[in-house]
């Protein structure tokens, strides 16, 4: 897992995730292959709990290594 800083299309404010994925590089060729990306949030929410997340790689504009 490798935690990424991603800044979706529509939304003001960056999510970080982690994802089951290397790199930028290996992200940008499954993000060309699906059409959605899987992951846990990197933060914990009020309850404590990384909640699983999906979002659509369609709406991705830029995504960094964190």
């Amino acid at each position: 897992m490798t935690t990424f800083t991603i800044h979706l299309m529509g939304q003001a404010t960056p999510i970080t995730l982690d994802l089951p994925i290397s790199t930028v590089d290996d992200l940008a060729e499954k993000a060309g292959e699906t059409r959605y990306l899987v992951g846990h949030l990197a933060s914990a929410d009020e309850d404590g709990v990384c909640r699983r997340v999906m979002i659509a790689t369609s709406r991705i504009q830029c995504a960094i290594e964190a």
